[in-house]
């Protein structure tokens, strides 16, 4: 029988260790800068960096890499072109949830990054902050959550690794948030479902 209940994950840190951002941010586009401003990989990563820095995770665009293209003056078809093989990885067994719950994915992650992976055979629905236009630190990610998934809040269960975007501001507003990164994912699961994956 279906519950009632959603499941809800973080990405990065829970199911994955997102090296797609690291490999996105701090290889292909300082790699690229070089390249097309004629500079050493060296300075083209300390050009980036202080770029990344003034801008921040608190801003939407910080996600976002066309924000990072355009700002840098290079080419979206060749930034596709390098990355299409960086693959986020979420552990397949997740699946067999689907058939107690509906299984949502609640992260900062652009659905720009998220299209290299098949996320969408996992989960029914993918919330992404910048679709939402506010991060996962703010009430209004978690607000949107719960009116589109047209729940009450003590329905969703969700599962991630920061204390403050997945624990803190969902908790406070009804949602069951648990701590969770990558090693402790299958025994948290085990605890609030009792479903062993």
């Amino acid at each position: 029988m279906k519950s009632n209940d959603v499941l809800s994950f973080d990405l990065c840190g829970t199911l994955d260790d997102c090296n797609v951002y690291n490999i996105m941010w701090y290889n292909v586009i300082p790699e690229m800068y070089a390249e097309t401003y004629g500079i050493s990989l060296e300075e083209a990563k300390q050009v980036i960096m202080k770029s990344y820095k003034q801008l921040g995770p608190s801003e939407i665009g910080w996600y976002l890499p066309s924000y990072w293209i355009d700002k840098f003056g290079l080419n979206y078809e060749d930034f596709l072109r390098r990355s299409k093989e960086i693959k986020v990885h979420v552990p397949r067994e997740i699946e067999k949830l689907k058939s107690r719950y509906r299984l949502i994915l609640s992260t900062n992650v652009s659905k720009e990054v998220l299209k290299f992976s098949l996320l969408d055979n996992i989960f029914d629905k993918i919330y992404s902050s910048v679709d939402l236009g506010y991060p996962k630190k703010d009430e209004g990610f978690w607000n949107s959550v719960i009116n589109e998934e047209n729940v009450k809040p003590f329905h969703i269960i969700h599962l991630g690794d920061d204390f403050v975007y997945d624990y803190l501001i969902p908790s406070s507003l009804g949602i069951r948030s648990i701590l969770s990164d990558i090693r402790r994912l299958r025994f948290n699961l085990f605890y609030m479902t009792g479903i062993r994956l």
